[in-house]
């Protein structure tokens, strides 16, 4: 199993419908390519972490590089894991609206990772507690859930 992290940024801001249809499109591949994953999305920026085949992955991730509504897509961690952290949900999103205590953590910890891209820059145990608290937190309210 292998996961990838990264961090990108928008030309501007997208609507609703526009990361609906993303996450739509997402939903459709990585069903078929049995990818797994988490996209958070917050002032402009998406991060992103994907787990999968390493093949599969790479290949998805060489190819979001190219996807035109990314610029700056900095990868922050990629490597070997023992299992999936997202095994239930083929694409889990959150766009942070709406005022929720859960979520003012949840921002501060997506804060960590657009502020400071060196701050999870191996596959260590806090990366791996970083995207257990999003999977916690993600589960625990209602969130756009892509199975």
């Amino acid at each position: 199993m292998y996961c990838i992290i990264y961090r990108s940024t928008t030309h501007s801001v997208l609507t609703q419908l526009q990361i609906q249809n993303l996450l739509n499109q997402a939903k459709d591949f990585n069903r078929k390519n049995q990818i797994t994953g988490c996209l958070l999305y917050y002032h402009h920026e998406f991060v992103q972490y994907l787990e999968g085949e390493e093949k599969v992955v790479t290949a998805l991730f060489d190819k979001i590089k190219k996807d035109i509504r990314h610029y700056n897509v900095d990868l922050l961690v990629s490597g070997f894991i023992y299992g999936r952290e997202f095994k239930n949900w083929s694409m889990a999103y959150e766009n942070f609206i709406g005022p929720n205590s859960r979520l003012e953590y949840l921002k501060m910890l997506v804060e960590t990772y657009i502020d400071d891209e060196n701050t999870f820059t191996t596959i260590n145990p806090a990366t791996k507690k970083f995207w257990t608290v999003v999977r916690t937190l993600l589960s625990t309210q209602k969130v756009e859930d892509f199975q």
